[in-house]
């Protein structure tokens, strides 16, 4: 009889373990692991990847082993007109099979937004110039089972713009897949939204970036419009980070209050006024969201090498364009 209070208490100090033990979550601790890849498509209607894709996928699934995966866009290679329904139905299987298949698996969520490879948002006359692949890019991720597990706030224009939170922070997809930013009022409403605001960070992932950072692409089109406007919009709604992709070139920034993170991807650009600087760019990045700091590793994809930030020019553009590197988001 006198065993009994003994297995009682030994019952008591195996649970306590186990639960000491239990790894903690990213809505507990407010840290996580995020891997950034953006522009990784191949040339127009290509259904195979470049091959230093596989290389990050296998680093991503067995050695970064994030609890979140992002993306700003090009992830298939669309916004062609002679390519058919069934070239980019094959694209969307493609991708499926050898990146958002192995991450669904895996648990890995993939956040997105939309690159104008894509769905673009460009118009003539009024409406969408690429519509087919935009109805095709949103057939895809409405499948069931395709879309990513995430904690949603609002997904009514989902895929194509939503938020959601992770590890307590707030995320606001918005589609930057054109110059002309679409539904600017229903971003500043999410920002504005309780959800936003009692979230100690908040991140606004597009597609164009608001500054140029890669060679060839500081003309009109290639950057969101008023980006000055917008950066001040971002600002008062207190945003950490705004995360783009488009030029292939990384740079991690800042212009006044607000930081940029440009995320390269493979098949790379040079540097805005410095050639010779062009490196594919894979990007694991380690939230501290209590803190406020992304802190960011930057490998390249080709050699499989970390970069150095201090080897980044110090600063890109001039005037009112003008942003200055970082090496941590804070």
């Amino acid at each position: 009889m006198k065993q009994a209070p003994v297995l009682w208490l030994l019952g008591v100090l195996l649970l306590t373990s186990a639960l000491a033990a239990a790894p903690s979550t990213p809505a507990q601790t407010g840290r996580f692991r995020a891997v950034i890849l953006s522009d990784f498509n191949g040339p127009y209607g290509s259904t195979s990847y470049p091959a230093p894709l596989a290389r990050v996928m296998t680093r991503t699934l067995n050695e970064w082993q994030p609890d979140l995966f992002l993306s700003a866009g090009d992830v298939i290679a669309a916004q062609k007109r002679s390519l058919t329904d069934m070239n980019v139905r094959a694209m969307w299987r493609a991708f499926d099979q050898q990146v958002a298949g192995p991450l669904r698996r895996a648990d890995i969520p993939f956040a997105f937004a939309v690159g104008n490879h894509d769905g673009s948002s460009a118009r003539a006359g009024g409406q969408f110039s690429f519509a087919r692949d935009r109805q095709l890019l949103a057939r895809y991720w409405n499948t069931p089972g395709k879309a990513p597990p995430l904690d949603f706030v609002d997904r009514s224009r989902f895929p194509f713009a939503f938020t959601f939170t992770f590890g307590g922070m707030f995320f606001a997809v918005v589609d930057a897949s054109s110059h002309d930013l679409q539904d600017r009022t229903w971003l500043e409403m999410q920002l504005a939204s309780s959800a936003a605001q009692a979230a100690p960070m908040r991140m606004v992932i597009g597609h164009l970036p608001l500054y140029a950072v890669g060679m060839g692409r500081a003309g009109s089109g290639n950057v969101l419009a008023g980006a000055e406007s917008l950066r001040a919009m971002l600002e008062r709604y207190r945003v950490h980070t705004y995360v783009s992709g488009h030029h292939a070139a990384y740079y991690p920034a800042r212009r006044g209050g607000l930081n940029l993170l440009a995320t390269g991807g493979i098949g790379a650009r040079d540097l805005l006024g410095f050639p010779g600087t062009a490196r594919s760019t894979v990007t694991v990045a380690d939230f501290d969201v209590r803190a406020g700091i992304i802190r960011l590793s930057t490998f390249d994809v080709e050699t499989g090498r970390r970069i150095d930030e201090d080897t980044l020019p110090a600063r890109l553009g001039s005037g009112s364009t003008e942003i200055e590197r970082v090496r941590k988001l804070r």
